[in-house]
């Protein structure tokens, strides 16, 4: 019986390799029982080849997250804009930063305070690589407001991203 490793840490599962040494009292037309077919279907579907054997997982799918910095009245424009080019989550936080802008002035009580961080917006949004510069260029048309502190956006590469619940990897869990 040739073991089942998985490709991105090269260990053997050690469920299929326990099963398949079982010796059981069932003759089927593959010689194992069908609990371990479907055991093995599983683990093959998430991730699991068999070692000495060229992967059977098929290539890599690319990822790529983009990280953006705007202004906070702007987050419902790139909401919508996002959900419209068919976006189906991003995760939102409230940082405070300063760039070129380099914070501002503001009165209260008659008194003049000195802001040096500005509050903004960062917005992380996983996508499959071919979508990355409609999301890019959708962003920057619905955050730009011609001002100087509009944002930032980057592009990085991630290496494996996998929803947790089901097990899927890379584009299949976005």
């Amino acid at each position: 019986m040739i073991p089942l490793v998985h490709p991105n840490q090269d260990q053997i599962c050690p469920i299929i390799n326990h099963c398949s040494r079982v010796r059981l009292n069932f003759t089927h037309t593959s010689g194992f029982h069908p609990l371990i077919l479907r055991v093995r279907f599983t683990l093959r579907r998430r991730g699991f080849y068999a070692a000495g054997a060229k992967s059977s997982t098929p290539k890599e799918k690319n990822v790529k997250l983009i990280i953006a910095t705007i202004k906070p009245f702007k987050l419902d424009d790139v909401r919508e804009a996002l959900v419209g080019i068919g976006i189906r989550g991003m995760m939102v936080n409230e940082i405070k930063g300063f760039g070129t802008q380099s914070g501002h002035t503001e009165i209260y009580r008659g008194a003049e305070y000195t802001v040096n961080f500005v509050p903004k917006i960062k917005l992380e949004i996983a996508v499959p690589s071919a979508m990355a510069d409609q999301v890019v260029d959708t962003i920057a048309t619905s955050a730009r407001t011609g001002k100087i502190g509009d944002g930032k956006i980057f592009v990085l590469d991630i290496a494996q991203a996998m929803r947790v619940r089901t097990g899927e990897t890379n584009e299949d869990a976005l």
